[in-house]
C-alpha cells in the first residue's frame, strides 16, 4: 500500500510515540502461521490478517527544497548513548538533538564495515543488489545505482560530502556520487587502513564552509565522523575523564563536535528548517562474543545503531518508534520528505511509514575474504533474529538482546520460517568471481590466480569456533611493536600454516619480513595473501611493487602497480611515477604524478613526487613553490620525502647548511628513509665532514639494521670514498 504525501500545516502533529511505539518493546505474541482464507473466515478477521501484513499508511509533509545533512558518526553502539539508556557517558549534544527529532529504538545496519553500510544507506540498497560487499575490492558503481545525493542534484540540489576515514575514500566510487567530495586523509606507511583517519573536527569544519558558501541553494551533505573507531584514542578532557572506556571517551568527543556543527547550522540559521539524520554505520562488539571490533559477526552490538530524524520547524519531535527499521530506509525518507520520486526497486520504506512486522537483512563476508571463514547472514525482526552460519543460531527478541541463549532447537518452526526468508535473498557469496574480468586477467598473468580457487573447496569454519585466532594474530602483532620482530614472524608463520586462506595473517607476516628487510620472502607473502583473496589484491599489489622497486626489479615494479590502479589509482599513480623516475623517463613521470593528482588535487605523496621531478629537471623555483604550498600541512602532520625534497633543492642551489637541516629533518622524522643519510652524508663529505658523514652512514645502518640499509650504506661509503 502506497503512502500517502501531502501537506500538513506546521505544528499540528502531537507530540509522543508514534504508531505502535506506545511503549518499550515488549515480547510479542508467538510467531505462527498466518491462516487460509477460507469461507468460514468473517470479513473482519480477513480485515485484520491483512492489515497486519501491510506496513502503516502514514502522511507525510513535503518539505520542497529543504537542506537535508546526514550526520554519520562511525561505530557507535546504539546502546552506548544515553538516549538508548546508557549510563556511563554524556553526551549532551545528542540528547539535545533527540529532544528535536523522532528516536528509532530499533534501527539495523546491513553489513558491520562502513563502506558497504554507507553504500547502503546512500543507494537504499542491499549489499548483494549494489555490489559493495566489503570495504576491500568492491568499487561502487554509481553510473549504475541512483543514491540520494544524485537524486537530489537532479532536483536542483548542490551535493556534498565530507569524510574521515580512508576507507570512504573517493577512488572506492563513492565520489562520484556526489559534485563535491572531501577525503583528503592522510595516508601513512606501517598503519591498517582501517586506521586512516583525520580528526572529526577538521571534517566538520570543512562541511561548515561548504555549507555556507550555498546560499539560498537547497543542499545536500553527508558529514562523516570516524570516532569511536579504534584505535580509541579521545583527547582530553575526555581521555582523562573517561580511562576505564576509552570507547565511550570517543563518543564523548564525538558528540563535542556534533555540537558545534549544529551550533554552526543554527548560526547560520539553517537548523530550523532542514531535515538532519543522526546515524551509525555499524556498532561495535567490545568483547562481547569474542569480537573486539566489527566486521566478522552479525549479533545485535555490531548491528543495532542509532537513528534519528529531525524535520523542518522540530516537526514529530521527541518521538520514540519501536518498529525495525534499517539504514536502507533513509534514501525513501529523504525522497518522500523533500517531494521527489524514488527508484521503484528501493526494498526501503519511509521512516514514516514503517511496518507493524518486518524483517531485516543483513550480511558480513569479511570473515570469509580477509581470514578464510565462512560469511554469516542474517535476518532480525522484532521478536527474533537468525544467523545464518556453519552451526546456526536463533534468538529471542527483547527477553534476550545480549543473545546468549540459541534457541533454534526449541523454535524449530520459527527457524525454518527464517531460513526459507533469508535463503530468498541469495545470499550465497561468490567473492572470486566478483574480480573484475579486466584485473583477473593481470592477475592472472603474474600467477597470482593459481591458488585462488582453495578458498572455495570444502566447508569453511565457522567464525564463532575460530574467533580465537584473532587474539594469536593480536598477541604477534604486539611481539612485532615490542621489537621481537623474528618472534613476531614465527607466529605469523604458525598461524598461515594452521590456515592458508588467513589473508590478513599473510599480510602482517609480508610487513614484518619487509622490516627485516626480508623483501624476497615478503614478496612470497604479500603473493601468498593475493591468491587466497584476489579482491584484496590491490593493496597486496601496490607493496610488492614497492618492495621489486627497493629491489632495483624496475619491470616488476611496474606490472604489480598497474594491478592496483582500479582500486588505489593515487598511489597506483604515485608508484608508476617512481618507477618512470628509476628509468629517467621524467615526462612520463610528471604524467603519473598529475594522473594521481587529478584523482585528488591535494594529495601530498604526489605533490612531493611532482616536486622530486622537476628537481631533477632543474626547474628548481617550481619545485620549491610546491614544497612551500606543503609547509602548512607539514605542522600538522609530516610528510614523508617532503624534507629530503627540500634537502635536495638547496644542496643543489648552494644552500649547504639550509640542506644540512632538512636533511636532518627528515632523518628524525622518518628514520627508514636511507636516502636522507645518504645525500647528508655526501653533503658532509664535500664540505670536508669526513668523519661526520662516516658517523651518518653508520647512523644509517643503526636505524635500519636490515641487509639492504647495510648494503646500499655500503655502496654510498665506497662511492663518496672514490670521489676526490
Amino acid at each position: 500500500m502506497k503512502k500517502s504525501i501531502v501537506v500538513i500545516p506546521s505544528g499540528s502533529e502531537g507530540t509522543g510515540r508514534v504508531g505502535a511505539a506506545e511503549s518499550r518493546p515488549r515480547r510479542p505474541a508467538p510467531a505462527r502461521p498466518v491462516p487460509s482464507l477460507t469461507l468460514g473466515m468473517t470479513c473482519l478477521a480477513i480485515l485484520a490478517i491483512l492489515a497486519s501484513c501491510t506496513r502503516r499508511e502514514t502522511a507525510t509533509r513535503v518539505y520542497k527544497n529543504a537542506p537535508v545533512i546526514i550526520i554519520s558518526i562511525d561505530t557507535l553502539r546504539a546502546d552506548h548513548l544515553p538516549a538508548y539508556g546508557y549510563k556511563n557517558v554524556e553526551t549532551p549534544n545528542i540528547d539535545r538533538f533527540r529532544r528535536d527529532a523522532t528516536l528509532f529504538e530499533n534501527a539495523y545496519s546491513h553489513v558491520p564495515l562502513t563502506l558497504p553500510s554507507h553504500i547502503s544507506m546512500l543507494t537504499g540498497a542491499l549489499p548483494p543488489d549494489n555490489g559493495v560487499r566489503n570495504n576491500i575490492g568492491y568499487p561502487f558503481d554509481a553510473a549504475r545505482h541512483e543514491t540520494i545525493p544524485s537524486l537530489l542534484h537532479k532536483n536542483g540540489y548542490a551535493t556534498g560530502a565530507a569524510i574521515s576515514a580512508y576507507v570512504l575514500r573517493g577512488s572506492t566510487g563513492i565520489k562520484n556520487a556526489f559534485e563535491f567530495y572531501d577525503d583528503a586523509v592522510e595516508v601513512r606507511g606501517g598503519e591498517a587502513q582501517g586506521e586512516l583517519q583525520r580528526d572529526g573536527a577538521t571534517t566538520a569544519a570543512i562541511a561548515e564552509r561548504w555549507i555556507g558558501e550555498q546560499g539560498d541553494r537547497p543542499f545536500f551533505f553527508l558529514l562523516h565522523l570516524f570516532e569511536p573507531h579504534s584505535p580509541y584514542t579521545p583527547p582530553e578532557p575526555y581521555k582523562s575523564r573517561y580511562t576505564s572506556s576509552p570507547y565511550d571517551g570517543e563518543i564523548a568527543t564525538a558528540d563535542a563536535i556534533v555540537g558545534q556543527f549544529i551550533d554552526d547550522l543554527k548560526r547560520k540559521k539553517i537548523y530550523d528548517r532542514a531535515v538532519i539524520v543522526l546515524m551509525s554505520d555499524h556498532g561495535e562488539g567490545l568483547n562481547e562474543h569474542g569480537e573486539a571490533e566489527h566486521g566478522i559477526f552479525l549479533y545485535r552490538e555490531e548491528l543495532h545503531v542509532p537513528l534519528m530524524l529531525k524535520l523542518p520547524d522540530n516537526d514529530q519531535s521527541n518521538r520514540s518508534v519501536s518498529q525495525p527499521v534499517g539504514l536502507i530506509d533513509i534514501f525513501p525518507t529523504i525522497a518522500a520528505l523533500t517531494g521527489i520520486t524514488p527508484p521503484a526497486s528501493l526494498r526501503g520504506q519511509s521512516l514514516l511509514a514503517t511496518s507493524a512486522h518486518r524483517s531485516l537483512y543483513a550480511e558480513t563476508l569479511y570473515p570469509r575474504i580477509h581470514l578464510g571463514w565462512s560469511d554469516l547472514h542474517s535476518l532480525i525482526d522484532d521478536a527474533h533474529h537468525y544467523i545464518k552460519a556453519p552451526r546456526p543460531e536463533l534468538y529471542d527478541f527483547p527477553h534476550d538482546l545480549a543473545e546468549r541463549d540459541n534457541i533454534l532447537e526449541r523454535e524449530r518452526r520459527t527457524y525454518a520460517a527464517m531460513r526459507q526468508q533469508l535463503d530468498a535473498y541469495g545470499s550465497e557469496m561468490q567473492a572470486p568471481s566478483n574480480i573484475d574480468p579486466e584485473e583477473a586477467k593481470k592477475l592472472a598473468a603474474l600467477g597470482y590466480l593459481s591458488a585462488a580457487t582453495t578458498q572455495a573447496n570444502g566447508p569453511l569454519p565457522d567464525p564463532k569456533d575460530r574467533i580465537g585466532d584473532i587474539d594469536a594474530l593480536r598477541q604477534a602483532a604486539r611481539r612485532e611493536v615490542s621489537g621481537d620482530v623474528a618472534g613476531a614472524i614465527a607466529d605469523y608463520k604458525r598461524i598461515v600454516a594452521a590456515n592458508p586462506n588467513f589473508a590478513d595473517a599473510w599480510t602482517k607476516l609480508a610487513r614484518a619480513q619487509t622490516s627485516l628487510g626480508d623483501y624476497e620472502a615478503a614478496i612470497e607473502s604479500y603473493k601468498r595473501g593475493i591468491q587466497v583473496a584476489p579482491m584484496l589484491s590491490g593493496g597486496n599489489a601496490l607493496q610488492i611493487a614497492s618492495l621489486f622497486l627497493n629491489l632495483g626489479r624496475i619491470d616488476d615494479a611496474e606490472k604489480n602497480a598497474h594491478l592496483a590502479e582500479r582500486s588505489n589509482p593515487i598511489d597506483a599513480h604515485v608508484l608508476l611515477g617512481r618507477v618512470a623516475m628509476s628509468r629517467r623517463d621524467y615526462v612520463r613521470a610528471e604524467a603519473e604524478a598529475k594522473a594521481a593528482l587529478g584523482q585528488q588535487n591535494d594529495d601530498r605523496n604526489a605533490q612531493v613526487l611532482l616536486a622530486q621531478i622537476f628537481t631533477e629537471e632543474h626547474r628548481f623555483d617550481e619545485a620549491m613553490h610546491i614544497l612551500d604550498a606543503l609547509a602548512p600541512h607539514e605542522a600538522k602532520q609530516p610528510i614523508a620525502l617532503a624534507d629530503f625534497a627540500r634537502g635536495d633543492i638547496l644542496a643543489r642551489t648552494g644552500h649547504p647548511e639550509q640542506a644540512e637541516i632538512a636533511f636532518k629533518r627528515e632523518i628524525e622524522l622518518f628514520p627508514a628513509e636511507t636516502h636522507a643519510y645518504a645525500n647528508l652524508a655526501a653533503l658532509f663529505w664535500f664540505e670536508g665532514r669526513r668523519d661526520e658523514a662516516r658517523q651518518t652512514i653508520n647512523l644509517m645502518v643503526q636505524k635500519n639494521p636490515r641487509p639492504d640499509a647495510r648494503a646500499f650504506a655500503a655502496r654510498t661509503l665506497a662511492d663518496l670514498s672514490n670521489q676526490r
